[in-house]
């Protein structure tokens, strides 16, 4: 899903849950990779962004896959219940994104 998008700023940031029987089949990859291609290619959008939890290991390993660039961690920004956790910040830009086609495989890494 879009989190945020902004096409007066040319910015959004995606974001994703997937329902644990559906893991592990290159689902949030290829469908986080449709949304990039409709940001980039049919609203013009500049920046794409993803946010996740330090400690999710397959949420970083989405942005990743997606050729997004990890930006930074932010120190104890997200609060879950009485609990802080460092929040990721990975992004990609319209020039470095690759859109998907039937014979790109790294969606299943």
């Amino acid at each position: 899903m879009f989190v945020e998008f902004s096409a007066a700023a040319g910015t959004c940031e995606i974001g994703c849950w997937l329902e644990p029987a559906a893991e592990s089949r290159g689902l949030i990859t290829a469908a986080c990779r449709m949304l990039l291609s409709y940001a980039f290619e049919e609203r013009n959008l500049h920046r794409a962004e993803w946010r996740c939890r330090a400690d999710n290991v397959r949420s970083s390993a989405v942005a990743d896959r997606l050729g997004m660039t990890l930006e930074g961690v932010l120190r104890e920004a997200w609060k879950v219940g009485d609990v802080f956790h460092d929040k990721q910040v990975w992004s990609i830009l319209a020039g470095e994104f690759t859109p998907f086609s039937p014979t790109n495989n790294d969606d299943r890494r």
